[in-house]
């Protein structure tokens, strides 16, 4: 098949698109626009390459990102858990200072405060469901 080189333009620093590019490389009829054409070609190439490689890049992190938030229902069952472990103990806690479990202690005097009047002490492993 016989190519015609019959473009005698100059790209002149013309910024080509890729179908430009495609056709002065096919048709020009001087070296230095054909040169200009391909250079131009391989520098959409690259600029393609580094698209691609910057989405790579992206998708990378975003698997990355999305591993790690699959472990989260596991680590939120355990937050649950615990802060149902801690509000079981506050519970117990406050029942055994203010509720039924306290003890109240009368002070008559200073000596009663530095002696006598202390209290015996208070467990947080009262149980309000064994009363």
């Amino acid at each position: 098949m016989a190519t015609n080189y019959f473009d005698t333009t100059h790209i002149d620093g013309k910024k080509l698109t890729s179908e430009e590019i495609g056709d002065a490389i096919r048709h020009k009829k001087f070296g230095v626009d054909v040169r200009e054409a391909m250079a131009q070609g391989l520098e959409y190439c690259m600029r393609q390459a580094q698209k691609v490689d910057k989405l790579e890049q992206d998708l990378s992190n975003l698997d990355k990102r999305v591993t790690a938030l699959e472990v989260l229902p596991n680590e939120m069952a355990e937050v649950k858990r615990d802060i149902g472990t801690i509000n079981k103990q506050i519970d117990k806690l406050n029942l055994a200072v203010f509720g039924d479990g306290a003890t109240e202690i009368s002070i008559d005097s200073q000596n009663d405060i530095n002696n006598a009047k202390k209290a015996k002490g208070i467990s947080i492993d009262y149980d309000n469901d064994k009363r």
